[in-house]
């Protein structure tokens, strides 16, 4: 009697049913030179799909979704290599009458990235972010977070699709909904951080005490006489709750360049502003 994880392939053997164990097999029949890299593909992919199911499980509708994932994020040349790969692999599990259909079909490369859009990717990838310390860190753990909960979602798909009538699958319909959102500020975090330089966080630097990015300033309001303490960072840091400025707002860029003692002033929704930057801290 056969155990519940196995089945009869086609050259009359039993034939684990799991992806994890149909890849060690599969793995046998890669020559040593490729299977590095064969392995390390594989094993991505099985991550995204979840190693731990049944191959009889997988659908038409993920593999496409996986498709587009690497076509998203790699360049042409790349790309259809990573994902010859995957077909061969799906290829081997239909040949083992693993699954039911040949799932390597859905595996193409996406049109539409013209030369245009990469020289204006590579334009943008050339851009500097500059980020304080406190910054960086926590796009760093917004960037982790997001990872989890990436993970969390496929688990959720993968379940949603567990459901044969796909007709009306609200739960399904929604967890990729929230995958694309999640992969959205994933891939913008990654964009940022790849381009980003972190800065000193001085109030001065070698040109007496000019305020630049990171800088944290005491500013006085001249109508009022309110103070207000507030550090100048990059737009994507910026954060009022925090008394983090965009250098790209009006007051931000009003004080760049500036000193204690100076008075700057500020077009505001209430009219034209005086402030004295009084010190920095």
């Amino acid at each position: 009697m056969a155990v519940a994880s196995e089945q009869v392939s086609t050259n009359g053997h039993a034939h684990p049913t799991v992806l994890n164990d149909a890849l060690v097999l599969y793995m046998r029949e890669i020559a040593p030179e490729d299977r590095k890299r064969v392995q390390a593909e594989l094993s991505r992919f099985l991550r995204w799909v979840g190693g731990g199911r049944k191959a009889g499980t997988l659908a038409a509708p993920e593999i496409g979704e996986y498709s587009d994932l690497v076509s998203a994020r790699g360049t042409a040349p790349d790309a259809v290599t990573r994902l010859e790969v995957v077909k061969k692999f799906l290829g081997y599990l239909k040949k083992q009458g693993l699954v039911e259909v040949s799932l390597a079909q859905h595996l193409r490369l996406r049109k539409g990235r013209t030369a245009t859009g990469r020289r204006n990717q590579s334009t943008v990838e050339r851009t500097v972010v500059r980020l304080t310390k406190a910054g960086h860190t926590e796009l760093l753990s917004r960037l982790a977070g997001y990872r989890d909960e990436r993970r969390q979602l496929a688990d959720d798909i993968h379940r949603a699709a567990a459901d044969k009538d796909v007709r009306e699958n609200a739960p399904l319909e929604a967890a990729r909904e929230a995958q694309g959102l999640l992969q959205s500020k994933i891939t913008e975090i990654e964009a940022t951080l790849k381009a980003a330089v972190v800065i000193e966080e001085h109030g001065s630097d070698q040109i007496g005490s000019r305020i630049r990015l990171g800088s944290t300033i005491v500013l006085q309001e001249q109508e009022t006489g309110r103070t207000t303490t507030c550090q100048i960072v990059a737009p994507s840091e910026a954060s009022p709750l925090q008394s983090k400025i965009s250098s790209a707002s009006p007051v931000g860029a009003a004080v760049l360049g500036r000193g204690p003692g100076d008075a700057v002033k500020v077009r505001t929704p209430r009219g034209v502003q005086v402030y004295t930057i009084v010190k920095t801290v």
